[in-house]
């Protein structure tokens, strides 16, 4: 269950080891706003609940950290290490977290909405119904994600490593797949209709077995293959 978190800290230095500190961090879940805990060390801290607003969070170590039902709005995680933290039913919304870490992290039901998570690393994450919307993957590393039967719409993935990721019964309206690695992605029943394939040569298309695609894709792709011309 989540709870409501208590009044907020705001426009504290919370960097290095000076959350540890505050007689607060047993209090119950936190509200923090504008807070800099840069560089901080949350490693293993028992965060269920709380709630980031507008914070800066760029290279703290959460490792270990309880982040279940977390709230992150706003601010900046940018090479932070949430590796094997519990995320489950966490919310991540207008975040730039650039080049983070979530390695090994349980992600049941967590959001990432209108996030910049370009370069970011979720290769072995683990956990069902984690959802990504709207969000800059550039380059981020989603091998072997659970990502099936959800509304993945919105997310430039190009140049992004979706190796053996789960994406069947998933709907990828407005994505950008440029260059995405699909290399044994699951894709039955996948719905690419809405989404910007890129060049598709033989092995790409051996990827996508079992989508969904379009007649315009579908003949887009007959013509870059066997360059000929589709008409009525």
């Amino acid at each position: 269950m989540c709870i409501v978190a208590s009044e907020p800290l705001q426009d504290l230095d919370l960097g290095g080891a000076r959350l540890r500190e505050r007689a607060e961090l047993d209090a119950g879940p936190l509200t923090l706003v504008r807070c800099d805990l840069s560089s901080a060390d949350l490693r293993g801290l028992d965060l269920h609940g709380w709630q980031f607003q507008d914070c800066n969070l760029d290279e703290a170590r959460l490792n270990g950290a309880s982040l279940d039902c977390g709230q992150f709005h706003g601010g900046s995680a940018r090479n932070a290490a949430f590796l094997d933290c519990d995320l489950a039913g966490a919310r991540f919304e207008m975040v730039d977290a650039t080049g983070a870490q979530f390695g090994n992290s349980l992600m049941s039901e967590a959001e990432f909405v209108g996030c910049r998570l370009m370069g970011a690393n979720f290769e072995g994450t683990r956990g069902l119904g984690m959802l990504l919307q709207n969000c800059n993957l550039y380059a981020a590393n989603l091998n072997g994600t659970a990502l099936g039967h959800a509304a993945l719409t919105g997310l430039r993935l190009t140049e992004a490593s979706l190796r053996g990721a789960d994406l069947r019964g998933s709907d990828l309206a407005g994505c950008v797949l440029l260059n995405a690695d699909l290399f044994e992605a699951r894709l039955k029943d996948t719905d690419l209709r809405g989404a910007d394939l890129g060049p598709v040569d033989l092995d790409r298309l051996s990827a996508m077995s079992g989508a969904i695609i379009n007649r315009t894709q579908a003949e887009r792709i007959l013509v870059e293959l066997a360059n000929v011309v589709v008409t009525d």
